[in-house]
Formats: structure tokens, sequence, C-alpha cells
């Protein structure tokens, strides 16, 4: 806890700091130096600390001084007069994740205590396991979200075959199908809507820093990690509440 408070003081000294030369960001250079770290950047907007900018990037989200030559990648907390503090970046992904609310494939708990969301990929033996394993997490009071990050990319088979999952009249039937018969007979839509929804939810896992799946991401959008069983899946969520 000492090293703790003593990295704050130091972490606000320098946003201090930062804030004494802020003034519109510098785009272009910015772009240039995430460059040389071989980040391709897609936006730079003011952020909510005076003197930085969040820079959005194919391999998550960054806040950057003017001319990107100090940037922090991690964990920003905003505290509240009343001590309350609020990871900056994990919320910005849970709203992100909120705007996906129609294209989620949900299996709800009953009796609800946490929800998560997964990037999983249906080529995946830790998906496959997590998947056999549903009906336990949703005892638990986990509601889990499925969204689409098929690790060989969108046009691969695996991307394809996620496309019909994401198409089908009946998608939960299609993700039990596919995850645990390894077979697929449902009703498809138009698939070219799908591989753009599959695009989509790929690019925001991509953005949040998601390499390997299944990536589980908890309702205030800290990713914490791969496989989890059940038991460890409630005892984190637990610890994290």
């Amino acid at each position: 806890m000492q090293f703790l408070r003593k990295l704050g003081v130091v972490a606000a000294g320098a946003l201090a700091s930062f804030s004494l030369f802020a003034a519109d960001a510098d785009v272009s250079t910015i772009t240039e130096q995430f460059g040389k770290l071989g980040l391709a950047v897609s936006s730079v907007t003011d952020s909510d600390i005076a003197g930085l900018y969040e820079v959005e990037t194919n391999q998550g989200l960054f806040l950057s001084t003017q001319k990107g030559d100090y940037f922090i990648q991690g964990k920003i907390y905003a505290l509240d007069d009343k001590g309350n503090f609020t990871d900056v970046i994990a919320k910005r992904y849970a709203d992100k994740i909120g705007d996906f609310s129609s294209s989620w494939i949900e299996y709800k708990a009953k009796e609800e205590k946490h929800v998560v969301t997964v990037f999983t990929d249906i080529d995946c033996g830790y998906c496959l396991k997590l998947h056999r394993q549903m009906q336990e997490y949703n005892e638990k009071g986990i509601t889990v979200r499925y969204m689409a990050y098929p690790r060989a990319g969108v046009q691969s088979q695996v991307g394809q075959q996620m496309s019909q999952i994401w198409c089908s009249v009946d998608q939960k039937a299609a993700m039990d199908e596919m995850k645990l018969q390894r077979s697929f007979s449902q009703k498809v839509r138009e698939k070219e809507e799908c591989l753009s929804t599959i695009a989509a939810h790929r690019d925001l896992g991509s953005k949040m820093g998601v390499r390997g799946t299944p990536a589980i991401v908890t309702s205030n959008g800290s990713v914490i990690g791969g496989y989890l069983s059940p038991d460890d899946l409630t005892a984190q969520l637990e610890r994290l509440n």
C-alpha cells in the first residue's frame, strides 16, 4: 500500500506537469510516434485528463501527450470526492461493448449476480470447454454474453462459420450445435450482414487488447483473462465486487 501511495503521488505529479502544456493534439506526430511501435492509430480525441489525449489503436486505447512523446497504457483511475475510484479505460470499453447489445449472443442466468462478455472462437479448445460448462456458470448466477473473435480472421473458414451462427434464426441453438456437436443445421439469414458483425466484434476485441480466446470481460470493462472454471470465475468476480 505504501508503494501504491508513492506511485499515485508520482503519477499525479506527472499528470499535473503534462497539464501545464495542454494544447491541441498534434495528430500527425502522435500517429508517427505510435507507428514506431507498430501501432496503427485510428483516432485521437480529447480525454477527461487535462493535457492528455485518447489514442485509439489496433492494440487498444492509450493516453498520450500532445506530441506522443509520453504515453500511458493500462489502468487509469478517476477518483471522486467520496473516495470512489473508477478504471477510466475499462469503463470506456464497457460502454463500447454496450453498443453491441443487439448482436451479442446471451446465455442468461435465472438468478443473475454477474454479467461477463466472452470473446469466443469456435475453433478454440478452451472456448469449447467453457461452453460445455455453460449451465454451471448460469447456475452460479453468471450471465454470459458472447462476442465473436475468430483468431484466424473474419474471412477465414472459422470466421465464415461464425457468421453462420450469428446469421441463424436461433443463434443459441446454432452456437450449441457448432460447439458441442461440431455440426450445423440451422436456418440462416443473409450472411454478408453477419460477416460485418463478426468483423466489428473482432475489431473491438483487438482494440481492447484481446489476443487469444476465450477472453472474459467484466461488466465494468476489465479484461480478466482467459478460461476460468465456474468456481474460479465466481471467486474472481466476487473479489472484483
